[in-house]
């Protein structure tokens, strides 16, 4: 083979090497991260599931104005002397069927509809008319109509108890959908404090190394009696500031390693894998749209709390009337010893039983009825108040959000500026250094200098991401409950 050949293979070795150990140290995106909170994190997936639960409750409203069916069986027997007829029997024997549909409707009517047949076997009768049989059916088709016109009147109690139920549902779903969003809203910052500690440190530890350099540089010259022993005592300081600076960042990253892993339930010393790092030109080009894109999920949680509380009150005033309702029935009646004679008999021999009438309560109390009612009035117009309240501090916090938004953007601007001017100032003081044309101290300064223009910049750029990540807040959502 071929020394050129050789050669190309190696290469080739090193390249896939360098290709796996990257793969390896591979950054973990926000996105990937994200996915891992929601896949891990048992708080996010508890707020899914409740809003998931919540959605579906709200069906239970629903209910209210759908056709109902009812059913009833009964058996019973009667051994008792009735002294007050000539007709006596040893033992009377029913059976009750019962079958219907009820329907309350939206302008207040309240509607049932059943088919009843009754079976009577009676034992041992004395005092029966001739030719009397000893089992009876009885066939009857009924309908049953009532329509308030006071309390509740014309569905308001139903329409009331609806609302009721729905916007309680829709007003917990939105809730836990706000601590579903927040807790992707937090996770996002935690994964940019961190990859703004580990950028410190990496700061931080090129600082140390560095004055490490100066301090090897300046003993050098000093053991070849070329420099000064006050050059060397302020490197040392310089490496002992450092390393103090160092310390610190190291402290700053484990604390954002532990909330770093706290959302995606893992323990707080488990190690942290190598963020992405802050890309400083994107960061700074983030835009906070013109308008507010949208109400936060609070607000609209807090939206169907007051829907409850006037549905609440509603229901309260309603309860609280007087009730005047109008009634009725009609039933169909056929009386015969068969089944089927009876089913027939009930259509054709006329024999109907027709009731109509009026039925009124009223509560005595007058004073604790009107309490009551005002008090629900009362209740809903402080959540109408808590309301309005919670969409002025939510226009207060999206203004504040632009503002510091454009502070922040700035102050990155600036930060950008300073690092390169304190990296030139920088290299052209080392240079200095080395013709002997400036001292050891002016360089040190420079370094402090330096570094903390890029801690500057690094915390800079974090801010922007973490407000960045408050306007997923505000972003349009689906209506809850539909």
């Amino acid at each position: 083979m071929k020394r050129s050949e050789r050669r190309r293979l190696a290469s080739l070795f090193f390249l896939l090497l360098a290709i796996l150990v990257a793969d390896q140290v591979k950054a973990v995106s926000l996105e990937e991260y994200l996915s891992q909170v929601q896949g891990q994190n048992r708080g996010y997936q508890s707020q899914i599931e409740s809003a998931e639960g919540s959605k579906l409750k709200s069906r239970e409203a629903d209910l209210y104005f759908t056709p109902q069916l009812f059913a009833d069986v009964q058996f019973g027997e009667d051994k008792k002397i009735n002294i007050q007829s000539a007709f006596q029997y040893d033992k009377l024997s029913t059976q009750n069927y019962t079958l219907g549909v009820s329907q309350e409707f939206r302008f207040g009517l309240q509607s049932k509809l059943s088919y009843t047949t009754n079976r009577l076997q009676i034992e041992g009768g004395v005092g029966l008319p001739a030719g009397t049989p000893d089992t009876l059916w009885l066939a009857t088709p009924k309908l049953e109509l009532t329509l308030p016109l006071w309390g509740g009147g014309f569905g308001r109690s139903a329409e009331a108890n609806e609302s009721l139920a729905r916007e309680q549902n829709i007003a917990a779903q939105f809730g836990s959908e706000a601590q579903v969003q927040a807790t992707l809203v937090q996770a996002e910052g935690a994964y940019w404090r961190l990859s703004a500690a580990q950028e410190v440190v990496e700061v931080q530890k090129r600082a140390t190394q560095n004055a490490q350099s100066i301090l090897d540089y300046v003993s050098r010259k000093a053991r070849m009696n070329l420099g000064e022993n006050a050059d060397v005592l302020q490197a040392k300081a310089l490496v002992e500031s450092t390393r103090f600076q160092l310390q610190n960042a190291e402290n700053n990253m484990k604390a954002a390693q532990r909330a770093f892993n706290s959302y995606i339930n893992q323990p707080a010393s488990t190690a942290t894998p190598r963020l992405v790092s802050m890309n400083f030109e994107q960061v700074g080009q983030m835009q906070v749209p013109q308008q507010r894109p949208g109400d936060r999920l609070d607000i609209k949680a807090a939206e169907s709390q007051a829907r409850v509380a006037e549905a609440s009150a509603a229901v309260v005033q309603e309860r609280n009337r007087p009730k005047l309702d109008i009634y009725g029935s009609h039933s169909l009646n056929g009386l015969t010893d068969d089944f089927a004679d009876a089913q027939n008999d009930a259509y054709t021999n006329g024999r109907n039983t027709t009731y109509v009438g009026i039925r009124l309560n009223m509560p005595l109390n007058m004073g604790a009825m009107n309490d009551s009612k005002s008090g629900a009035l009362k209740a809903r117009r402080a959540a109408q108040l808590s309301l309005e309240h919670q969409k002025y501090l939510q226009e207060l916090d999206w203004e504040n959000l632009v503002l510091q938004m454009g502070e922040a953007k700035e102050n990155l601007r600036l930060a950008d500026n300073m690092v390169k001017a304190q990296k030139a100032k920088l290299d052209n003081e080392r240079t200095r250094l080395r013709q002997g044309r400036t001292t050891t101290y002016q360089v040190l300064l420079f370094e402090q200098d330096y570094s903390q223009s890029e801690v500057n910049r690094v915390q800079a750029a974090s801010q922007i991401q973490g407000l960045n990540s408050q306007i997923k807040l505000y972003q349009v959502q689906n209506e809850g409950g539909k």
